[in-house]
């Protein structure tokens, strides 16, 4: 990789990275403090919530404006008309999301959802036009702008939920959040992007018949995907009722944090494969899903042993059932994240069709799965169901597809994620075997630090020190990289 690619993406990854770890601290703080004031049966009503405004979300202006990432901003009648379609659809999901409250409400027979859902969708007049200045902002590889607004808005959705909160507000705190949450993201990104657009009421059909397979595309691909991902919610729902659903919503959302921080760095990736030829994509895409194994699995693993002790310490003794759901969807969080990048790679390469068909194909399998996994099993049972279709069999399946698709080889793209994948699950054994009967203190300091050693020591005896070479040549690269920029400043 070159010198200053490296030093443009480690800058970026930074920038992402710290902005995303404090998002998701202030997220994190407000959900503990919440966990201690509101009922499990509170965090599944506001589940129940998301599982509608999730699906809104599809079709706001990200979901449209990304076509400006792949395509550029030379034409500014093209970039007008996307915002123009942007701004109209961002009214109709308004209008849309405060109708659907009413029969969601009677299908969850739980009254307070339609009020809950109307009042969410004003985020949707708040962020009018914000989508398109956003991938403006990432076409620019403006990073350290997102950085910030990604931030603020993290700070802003804890304000308002704590506030609201700690006024007696119960589940109305996370509607709070969400509003506050917006109106810093419809702020700081008119303030940071400050480019002049022009409304059409009714945008020109064949400027964005130019680039609707691409939009179309990516709305199929997140609708296969809130399918694959969001049915779970919908059944635990249905069928065993708010406190279910708050005991799995905590668990997952716990579990795919890190997952989480990965979409932010695939910003970064899907800038940047947009604008390398066939060779360099392979290479680049070969070393960031080597990465992401290498320093994510451990993550993983330290999770999956601090579980049992760490939930019910934090959150209190009223959430130990979100223990073993946790550690099954850490699994599937895992695998997630590998076909976060793939998919990222395909939309890069201008192939959202074969992304989003990849997908759909998944649908007829996870749907069925979950709902057998909710009357065999419960909760647990579509943690399982999501483990194994949505995990380890989706995975298999994405990878085959994509490499076919894209003409790489299985073994160039597999190659270099299973070293570290098959060592942090022979550590995570290993650590549970050494530190079961430890007490509670001990545990907590000995038991991420022995993942870190024995998973680097495995690391570095199997690959026969190949790989702790390669991460140490990448950051002395960055690191000259970074010195030769001061020097130019």
């Amino acid at each position: 990789m070159p010198d200053s690619n490296a030093s443009k993406i480690a800058k970026s990854s930074l920038w992402l990275t710290i902005s995303y770890a404090l998002n998701k601290l202030a997220q994190l703080v407000a959900q503990i403090y919440l966990a201690h004031l509101l009922s499990p049966k509170d965090f599944g009503i506001w589940a129940m919530v998301l599982i509608i405004t999730t699906l809104t979300d599809l079709f706001q202006e990200q979901a449209i404006s990304a076509v400006l990432i792949q395509r550029g901003l030379d034409n500014k009648k093209l970039v007008d008309n996307v915002y123009s379609l942007g701004i109209n659809i961002s009214f109709a999901m308004f209008l849309l999301l405060s109708l659907a409250g009413l029969p969601i409400s009677w299908f969850f027979n739980q009254p307070i959802l339609f009020p809950l859902i109307a009042c969410v969708s004003l985020k949707f007049l708040i962020n009018a036009g914000s989508g398109v200045r956003g991938s403006i902002l990432q076409r620019q590889m403006k990073f350290k702008e997102l950085a910030i607004i990604s931030t603020a808005e993290g700070i802003g959705r804890m304000g308002g939920a704590l506030i609201f909160a700690l006024f007696g507000a119960g589940v109305w705190s996370f509607a709070a959040g969400e509003i506050c949450r917006a109106i810093t993201d419809a702020v700081l990104k008119r303030w940071y992007c400050p480019y002049q657009f022009i409304y059409y009421l009714l945008p020109d059909k064949k400027k964005l018949g130019e680039v609707w397979s691409f939009i179309s595309s990516l709305v199929s691909i997140n609708l296969a995907v809130y399918a694959n991902t969001n049915s779970d919610n919908f059944l635990i729902g249905k069928f065993l009722g708010a406190k279910s659903l708050g005991y799995y919503n905590l668990a997952y959302q716990l579990a795919m944090l890190p997952a989480f921080a990965l979409s932010q760095i695939n910003k970064i990736n899907f800038s940047i494969l947009s604008q390398y030829n066939d060779e360099k994509r392979k290479s680049y895409l070969c070393q960031i899903l080597e990465l992401y194994a290498l320093f994510y699995s451990p993550i993983y693993s330290i999770g999956f042993i601090i579980a049992p002790w760490i939930i019910p310490l934090v959150y209190g003794s009223e959430w130990r059932e979100s223990v073993p759901l946790f550690q099954i969807v850490l699994i599937f969080a895992y695998a997630r994240g590998f076909m976060s990048i793939l998919g990222t790679a395909l939309n890069a390469i201008n192939k959202p069709a074969i992304n989003a068909a990849i997908n759909w194909a998944l649908v007829p399998l996870s749907v069925p799965a979950y709902f057998i996994g909710a009357k065999l099993g419960g909760t647990v049972g579509v943690a399982i169901a999501v483990t194994l279709v949505m995990g380890i069999a989706a995975t298999i399946w994405f990878w085959f597809a994509t490499c076919r698709a894209a003409k790489w080889s299985l073994n160039t793209l597999a190659t270099p994620v299973i070293l570290p994948t098959v060592t942090a699950i022979v550590t995570t054994w290993i650590v549970i075997f050494l530190t079961n009967s430890l007490t509670l203190p001990l545990q907590a300091i000995v038991q991420p630090l022995l993942v870190i050693v024995v998973n680097t020591f495995l690391i570095s005896l199997l690959s026969a020190g190949r790989i702790p070479r390669t991460v140490l040549t990448l950051f002395k690269q960055i690191w000259k990289s970074k010195q030769k920029s001061i020097q130019v400043k």
